[in-house]
């Protein structure tokens, strides 16, 4: 039997702004790099064979670089990317490449365009527990030490988790690359990806069934970790049902958490107040808003946008194709301005998180201690959180998330409590009073009414019995969420619409 494995390896690249240079570092590399990994037809012994693929991508959001890498490890059809100390023995079995794959490679490489991207995808084999390799280097510049990242993969037929270690190394190590007696100097970084072994626990990489993904990374369960450095090997998601802070605010399909951790779905297509509150920060005032799009019988939060003081932020979520996948926001209706670094005076971080995801966090702890706000999106859908909500800072704001102190849903008079959602959405729809925040005006605006869809559940009941994805396949992917009712949500999505990866919205 094949396996389907999917690995997700998220990497997380610094503030908005980038400038172009070399990859030199550990860090400045992982910018650039997604690894896959698969069963092949090839056997080792007892043991099966795992393709494991590195992929570098130099038009990779948040990679630095825009010039061709200046010397790359990679495999030619006679040998491995990596040499022991003896210069003669491999360190992994084989490896292939879809580029610099000449028999008398010499380590150089310039990465040819695949379907719009200049990317390199150099491939190692090896069998579960064994360590493959590969080295890059980009700048003379040293580096001491090394540096361990984390990455998650799924088995796509029972959603059993995986993690393997990966390390990049600085100076001191004593490999070789690209042919035996081609020195690695101490501006070479090496990049070790050890493939979990075979030991008797859920990761039986040889074991399980399906057929191999597609080698490009996608987000789905679990939610990864970023590809950064970590101080211990493989931290893992606490454990579902223990003590939780509820973190109030939208995601997904839609789905809204009241600030008393209330869940409530509202599917019409309009912009929505989530947060209105003129007097915080000492009169700076916020506003937190929502663009909800219809797709048929449903809807999902497309747009969110964040006002403090004067400035505005707006994220909006991608499409799914490659074309896509860039980061899409407005800083005071600019698009992906420079400018984004702080707003209303709190600091504030853009982060990419592999192809699928961006991450906005507004830190207010300079005001109020341990409180942020955050945009985050998975492909189209826009999620808003507040992290460490505290009375102080929220206790006078009104919106879809209800009165903070008692959590009831009250109508715009701030008395009248209100149990159904669907008036309860239409009555928070952005008026003129408001202010409109996002940086195109779409239909529907105020006095019109927004747009709802025909019989959501009905139809959206009729998919989940026609569901290719069970129940328990939906309970398994959801499971590394802490929250009981994120759960909840999250595996009413998935069987809605049949895509495991929608545990990446939340």
């Amino acid at each position: 039997m094949k396996l389907n494995l999917r690995l997700i390896v998220l990497v997380t690249f610094g503030p908005a702004l980038i400038l172009a240079g070399d990859i030199g570092k550990c860090s400045e590399q992982a910018s650039c790099i997604d690894f896959t990994i698969q069963k092949t037809s090839n056997c080792f012994g007892e043991d099966c064979g795992i393709q494991v693929c590195m992929i570098v991508d130099t038009e990779k959001e948040g990679c630095p670089k825009e010039e061709n890498i200046s010397h790359l490890c990679s495999a030619s059809s006679g040998g491995c990317a990596a040499y022991d100390t003896d210069g003669v023995t491999p360190l992994t079995g084989k490896g292939t490449s879809s580029d610099c794959t000449s028999t008398t490679f010499d380590g150089k490489c310039e990465p040819e365009t695949y379907g719009g991207q200049r990317r390199v995808e150099m491939c190692q084999e090896g069998k579960p527990g064994e360590t493959v390799y590969w080295a890059l280097k980009d700048a003379e510049i040293e580096e001491t030490g090394s540096s361990e990242y984390t990455g998650f993969f799924t088995f796509e037929q029972d959603f059993t988790t995986c993690s393997p270690t990966i390390k990049c190394l600085g100076d001191g190590h004593s490999l070789e690359c690209a042919a035996p007696n081609s020195d690695m100097t101490s501006s070479t970084r090496v990049w070790e990806y050890t493939i979990p072994a075979n030991d008797g626990n859920a990761c039986d990489l040889c074991g399980g069934g399906g057929t191999p993904t597609s080698p490009t990374p996608t987000p789905n369960p679990p939610t990864p970790a970023s590809l950064q450095p970590i101080s211990t090997p493989s931290p893992v998601a606490p454990t579902p049902g223990s003590d939780i802070e509820p973190t109030p605010g939208s995601n997904g399909d839609p789905h809204f958490k009241t600030w008393k951790n209330e869940h409530f779905e509202y599917h019409g297509q309009c912009d929505l107040v989530l947060i209105k509150d003129e007097d915080f920060a000492d009169g700076l005032g916020l506003d937190i808003q929502l663009r909800t799009k219809l797709v048929r019988y449903w809807s999902y939060i497309r747009n969110a946008a964040v006002r403090i003081g004067h400035d505005i932020i707006e994220l909006e979520g991608s499409g799914d194709g490659p074309q896509d996948q860039s980061v899409r926001y407005w800083y005071n209706m600019q698009f992906r301005s420079d400018e984004a670094k702080t707003l209303g005076g709190f600091p504030m971080e853009i982060r990419r998180v592999l192809s699928k995801k961006t991450k906005i966090e507004i830190d207010l702890n300079s005001k109020y201690p341990g409180i942020k706000i955050v945009l985050s999106t998975y492909k189209e859908f826009v999620k808003v959180e507040v992290e460490g909500a505290t009375e102080e800072a929220f206790g006078n704001s009104i919106g879809l998330l209800g009165d903070f102190q008692t959590g009831e849903t009250l109508a715009r008079d701030g008395k009248t409590y209100m149990h159904d959602f669907r008036e309860y959405g239409e009555e928070w729809q952005v008026s003129p009073v408001d202010d409109m925040l996002f940086h195109s005006t779409e239909e529907p605006q105020f006095p019109k009414k927004c747009l709802e869809p025909e019989d959501p559940r009905g139809h959206r009941r009729r998919r989940l019995d026609e569901s290719n994805i069970t129940m328990e396949q939906a309970e398994k992917a959801c499971s590394r969420l802490k929250d009981p009712l994120d759960q909840k949500d999250c595996i009413y999505d998935i069987l809605a619409t049949q895509d495991v990866g929608m545990v990446g919205a939340f």
